[in-house]
């Protein structure tokens, strides 16, 4: 068993909804896909890896 701090725990749910959050803007695998255009795109990735950093 992990003994986590409350603190941390709050910054791994922080992290997971952040997750959850660029997950939700993406196109639904087998649904109607729509072009995400460049900029969209490097949003996306921009905010995972602000997410990814925060994470180390």
């Amino acid at each position: 068993m992990f003994d986590t701090s409350s603190s941390d725990a709050l910054a791994l749910r922080a992290t997971a909804l952040g997750f959850d959050a660029v997950r939700g803007k993406l196109p639904v695998a087998g649904g109607p896909h729509r072009s995400l255009d460049s900029v969209t795109v490097v949003r996306q990735l921009s905010e995972l890896s602000t997410l990814i950093a925060r994470g180390r």
